[in-house]
């Protein structure tokens, strides 16, 4: 069976990216440097730089691993790599038994710092071939190091707007706001996503929580401490609060039943990185997190979904939103399949195109249903089979985060031809931007 790829969270665009990258500044200042006495001006002679680009080729050739595993590649050392930790690798393939996903070194697929721009397929492999090097588009011009997106969680913290944020939004007061505001959503959230209880038990409790706030630190100016309030549901007038360093690079996990600090291998329900927040379920974690949206407090968007500013920028937010979390009018999910679990998705995903029982585009490779569809396509007269689309391309930041290729997934070759379940090799090529 195919497993369709993840959806991407909407359409790559360099205005979104500087978005984000802004949105990702806090408060603060720059010290003054110590002053410096006069000199007589010497003009330096320059030092040649070598010019950064694409320098070097790769070629991964790999065997599809089993269902449910995943195999990685680093393209600076040209090799595959056993262990997918650290940052020392650069793509992951992970099978499907039949197909396979791609995924970079980054958010929650990787401990590094990679990343992927485009669409993908916002431009061919033809077309990724003139570019000189990969941070300047020939046409649009630099592109910032935030239009390489990370992998990232997809769930009910999840939204459409700039920032891919169900519990903020970027700057509401304009052009010159890039500040983040919370919206004081209330999330109700079940440690038991096979249940339809919405009140929750002592073993199986279900909470209810805001974001209430995303700056901290000294002087609480600091982008990436974000600030939540919750209860249980069987308990809710205990109101807890808490706030948590989630401005590096690691996600920070949070174990709302003890209200304490946790590890990714350790019991925790939440986890917080910047804006992003994930539950412990679906294909964030192993256990049976999930969410649901409760209540959207009145006066924060427009008819058509528009923040509005005056009431983000209110200073009586806080205060007047804390009922919510035990409100009467929550919305609450019917059944227990209502529950939303968290999902993963790449900017190296794309949705499928086509319809059953023709060819079924999947971006990196085509799907070719019944044997009639195999025979147009210049293939075996055999159902089910797949084929590269070899123009289809993409960008990718190393884990490194210095160090960046363009690659495609040139061919797919069966062991044998005419059975669709024999084992597949497939056959990438990179063309590397090593590190300055």
């Amino acid at each position: 069976m195919i497993q369709q790829p993840a959806s991407t969270l909407g359409k790559t665009a360099l205005a979104i990216a500087i978005t984000m990258a802004l949105a990702a500044c806090g408060g603060g200042g720059d010290g003054a440097s110590d002053p410096v006495a006069p000199t007589t001006p010497v003009t330096p002679t320059p030092t040649p730089t070598p010019e950064a680009g694409f320098t070097q080729t790769a070629q991964w050739k790999l065997v599809l691993p089993a269902s449910g595993s995943s195999v990685c590649y680093d393209f600076n050392a040209k090799t595959e790599v056993a262990d997918c930790s650290g940052s020392a690798w650069d793509l992951k393939v992970k099978s499907a038994g039949m197909t396979a996903t791609f995924w970079t070194n980054s958010g929650t697929s990787g401990s590094g710092k990679g990343g992927a721009f485009g669409g993908p397929f916002d431009h061919t492999w033809t077309e990724l071939l003139t570019w000189k090097n990969a941070t300047t588009d020939p046409v649009a011009g630099a592109i910032p190091a935030t239009a390489f997106a990370v992998d990232s969680a997809s769930g009910v913290f999840s939204s459409s707007n700039s920032i891919a944020s169900a519990a903020f939004e970027y700057g509401v007061g304009g052009s010159t706001d890039h500040l983040l505001y919370p919206n004081y959503r209330t999330f109700l959230i079940t440690t038991d996503s096979a249940s339809a209880s919405t009140a929750g038990t002592l073993a199986a409790p279900v909470f209810a929580l805001q974001l209430t706030g995303y700056y901290g630190g000294a002087g609480g100016t600091t982008s990436g401490y974000p600030s939540f309030r919750w209860v249980d549901r069987s308990a809710p007038t205990v109101v807890r609060t808490a706030s948590v360093n989630a401005s590096g690079s690691d996600w920070v996990y949070y174990d709302l039943a003890a209200n304490a600090v946790s590890t990714a291998s350790g019991t925790w329900h939440i986890a917080f990185n910047r804006y992003n927040v994930k539950l412990n379920g679906g294909e964030s974690g192993s256990g049976k997190v999930a969410g649901f949206v409760g209540k959207t407090p009145a006066g924060f968007y427009d008819a058509a979904g528009k923040p509005v500013a005056a009431q983000f920028t209110a200073t009586s937010n806080l205060t007047a939103t804390v009922a919510d979390l035990s409100a009467s009018d929550l919305t609450l999910p019917a059944t227990a399949a209502r529950w939303v679990k968290d999902s993963t998705a790449s900017k190296l995903q794309a949705a499928y195109t086509g319809s059953y029982p023709n060819p079924l585009n999947y971006g990196w490779f085509s799907y070719y249903p019944t044997a009639a569809a195999a025979t147009a396509a210049g293939l075996p007269a055999v159902a089910h089979l797949i084929k590269a689309n070899s123009e289809g391309a993409s960008l990718l930041r190393g884990g490194e985060g210095d160090t960046y290729a363009r690659f495609r997934l040139s061919q797919i070759a069966y062991a044998d031809p005419n059975v669709a379940t024999s084992q597949q090799t497939w056959t990438i090529d990179f063309g590397v931007q090593p590190k300055p």
